[in-house]
């Protein structure tokens, strides 16, 4: 991943020493140094595989920490006033935890989904078996009422990503755990979709909440589309779309936008068309890493890698109709997920 890291600081640079707002572009790059100094802590501290199992337990436990404090937040018995943020929080009875927006809640918890189903479905360590799946089932409640419509995407192209690859591994002999997992999900979904509130926040795609409708968001995405053709090379500099899309907003978006509620579309417009390009070169180098560690013996490494690249798969899908990737906490995560899926076989130790 060194390449493309490389490129994508030198169009960040260049971008930034161009920038229409430059003091904005230097504290957006060095949010962007402290992702990558993360990303290479993790690639040269988590060695062993006895490291690499407290760092996966840690992501697991804060989902865990998020989905429960979330549920007693949700019945009105938050016992940490300081998450409540009154003055941000969408006026919802959704599942939001620490979070003052519920689709941010659920990036994080579709990002960790997967490795517990990953751990779950190798079988390691089948003393907690049982525990993974009461955690799969507590994440996936955490999930449908968060009532974010980008995670439930997310997450199920995350699922049959991870169940296609489990499907195609000639070493992989329980087959008919992934035909049931398939299958219960496939269940499960009926069940959540014939709720009356996930209904009604289906419905909303196309009417309702003018802020959240797809029709608004298509109208916030023409004029993205519309800052990047008048800025194609080098973007109008990191951090500065918030700032320069009030000159692009159209009319019919009722409030300010500070986000293009399309990750991929707010950071070219920052940076350039050339980021489209060094995206796809990361992805290549990321998913051809993974596969690669899926074929070691160890069940933990594989059960974890698979998790990580299917958790990843998940939040960049929900990326094509959110900033999930612009809040620092997931940011974090998917830093973390990546560098896992990046990093040398861990020792037997």
């Amino acid at each position: 991943m060194d390449k493309p890291f490389i490129a994508l600081l030198i169009i960040c640079l260049v971008s930034s020493i161009f920038s229409l707002h430059k003091y904005t572009s230097f504290w957006s790059m060095v949010l962007l140094v402290n992702y990558l100094i993360i990303f290479y802590l993790i690639i040269h501290t988590v060695r062993t595989r006895s490291q690499l199992r407290r760092l996966v337990y840690l992501i697991i436990g804060i989902a865990v920490f998020l989905s429960v404090f979330g549920l007693f937040k949700l019945i009105g018995n938050n016992p940490f006033p300081w998450w409540e943020y009154p003055e941000i929080a969408l006026k919802t009875s959704r599942l939001s935890a620490t979070y003052g927006n519920p689709d941010h809640l659920a990036g994080y918890t579709e990002m960790a989904l997967p490795l517990v189903l990953g751990l779950f479905v190798f079988g390691y360590n089948r003393g907690i078996i049982s525990i993974l799946l009461y955690i799969s089932f507590l994440l996936l409640a955490a999930l449908v009422l968060s009532l974010s419509r980008g995670s439930w995407l997310g997450i199920i192209i995350g699922l049959v990503f991870m169940a296609l690859c489990l499907l195609f591994d000639r070493h992989f002999k329980s087959k008919r755990i992934v035909i049931g997992i398939i299958c219960s999900t496939l269940a499960l979904a009926f069940i959540v979709i014939s709720s009356t509130s996930v209904v009604e926040r289906i419905v909303t795609l196309t009417q309702k909440d003018p802020e959240t409708n797809l029709s608004s968001r298509i109208l916030g995405w023409k004029g993205t589309i519309k800052m990047i053709k008048d800025h194609p090379l080098i973007g109008t500099g990191p951090g500065t779309y918030s700032t320069l899309f009030t000159q692009y907003q159209p009319p019919g978006l009722l409030n300010r936008r500070y986000m293009a509620h399309n990750d991929y579309l707010h950071f070219i417009s920052e940076t350039g068309l050339t980021l489209m390009a060094i995206v796809v070169w990361m992805l290549i180098v990321f998913y051809r890493k993974g596969f690669r560690r899926l074929k070691n013996p160890s069940r933990l490494v594989r059960g974890i890698t698979l998790g990580a690249m299917s958790g990843t798969t998940a939040i960049l899908v929900h990326s094509l109709g959110d900033f999930n990737l612009h809040i620092p906490a997931n940011a974090i995560l998917f830093t973390v997920l990546a560098a896992i899926t990046a990093s040398p076989i861990p020792k037997n130790t």
